[in-house]
């Protein structure tokens, strides 16, 4: 079933948010990056749709 998901960046800080959308793969393989957006300012949303075979990551954008 697919799941619509809202993030929001809510912190007032400096620190950026960068939100991933994966895919898995179903023969075992690597998983695909489908998109990347980044949440710069308090406020700032992103809306995403998941479901079993795609997941997110949140990281906060400056320390890798």
């Amino acid at each position: 079933m697919t799941k619509k998901v809202r993030i929001e960046n809510a912190d007032t800080s400096t620190y950026k948010v960068l939100v991933e959308l994966w895919d898995k793969d179903p023969n075992g393989g690597p998983d695909v990056l489908v998109s990347t957006t980044n949440l710069d300012y308090p406020t700032t949303m992103a809306e995403l749709c998941i479901h079993s075979s795609r997941f997110i990551v949140i990281k906060e954008n400056g320390y890798w």
